[in-house]
């Protein structure tokens, strides 16, 4: 099981900032008009009552992903309130989501300066892990650890400054302090499928493959809809039990019937079937495994066994053509000059 380096930035924090009556109405209806009248008012009158109006309208544009619109009412409201921390941070958050990394990171270090003076900790909590996301997706995660465990030292129980310091130890492969920051994070929120996940993926990857497991168990109980939970236990089981494990088949088996879209869990059915000698069923879930990862050797080659077994001659030649085409590939865009 992997997942990457990266931040995925966590709203959890931001959201409990937008609670007015005037974000009701649902921004995808017309975002761009609730924009036009916001600003509206805001240009007639800038009384506190608006400004807080239009911040909770930002919030909600950003809630909804638009992040384009939710940056335009920010950046009115600073024009009237150049000093409005909860703005700069909603600024700073726009920015991010709309991958202008340096303006994000210049609102939100302008929005923390406000908030020490104001003694805001739970708004400079937020701020330093937003700063902290900034720093991991361009490249600097020892910033954006440092900045964490200071997030973590003004708020100990910030879930979003453990959840992203798990991440971040997990990208630089210290998988010791990556399963107790998700420990942390599953404390804090028991329920959260992300955390457990993460928790579970750093457990497997540190070689705690009896701690991963019940943890993937848990999370199937935690959440029995969602495919997450049966894909790391079925994968798992695999690794540890053998392909005639029967939980781990029937974990990817439901994995895939609620979401038809997993490759690993695909491909890891397709070769359970195929050295189970259960050709035909491997070659639907090979098939799909192909279809969602094309440029990858591993579904053809497996789909090539199956041909092979079933006496598909012209079919698993067809395979082999494919893979050979593949690694030639892969080894021209390796050895190109940069």
């Amino acid at each position: 099981m992997r997942f990457a380096g990266k931040f995925i930035l966590s709203f959890t924090a931001l959201l409990i900032y937008c609670q007015s009556d005037v974000y009701a109405q649902n921004p995808n209806d017309n975002p761009s008009s609730l924009v036009a009248e916001t600003i509206k008012r805001l240009q007639a009158k800038a009384t506190t009552e608006n400004l807080s109006n239009a911040r909770n309208v930002g919030f909600g544009l950003l809630k909804s992903d638009n992040f384009a619109q939710a940056e335009i009412v920010f950046a009115e409201i600073l024009v009237k309130s150049p000093g409005d921390g909860l703005s700069l941070y909603g600024k700073a958050l726009s920015s991010f989501n709309l991958k202008r990394y340096a303006e994000a990171e210049t609102a939100v270090a302008a929005a923390n300066n406000l908030f020490k003076k104001q003694k805001n900790n739970a708004s400079l909590a937020d701020g330093l892990v937003l700063s902290a996301v900034i720093s991991a997706v361009t490249g600097d995660n020892p910033a954006a650890i440092e900045k964490l465990k200071k997030a973590i030292g003004i708020m100990p129980t910030h879930f979003d400054a453990h959840f992203s310091l798990g991440r971040a130890f997990f990208g630089n492969s210290d998988l010791d302090n990556a399963v107790n920051a998700f420990r942390q994070s599953v404390r804090l929120q028991p329920k959260n499928i992300k955390a457990n996940f993460f928790l579970a993926t750093a457990l497997e990857r540190s070689g705690d493959s009896e701690a991963a497991l019940n943890v993937y168990r848990e999370l199937i109980k935690i959440a029995p809809n969602v495919a997450d939970g049966y894909l790391g236990l079925g994968v798992l089981l695999i690794k540890t039990e053998g392909v005639n494990s029967a939980e781990a088949i029937k974990s990817l088996q439901k994995a895939v019937t609620i979401n038809q879209n997993l490759y690993e869990a695909q491909l890891g059915l397709g070769k359970i079937l195929l050295q189970q000698n259960k050709s035909n069923e491997a070659l639907i879930h090979l098939r799909k495994a192909v279809e969602l990862l094309p440029d990858n050797p591993e579904p053809h080659y497996q789909l090539l066994q199956v041909y092979r077994k079933l006496g598909k001659k012209s079919e698993a030649e067809a395979e082999q053509i494919i893979i050979k085409k593949i690694h030639e590939n892969h080894r021209g865009s390796t050895s190109a000059p940069r």
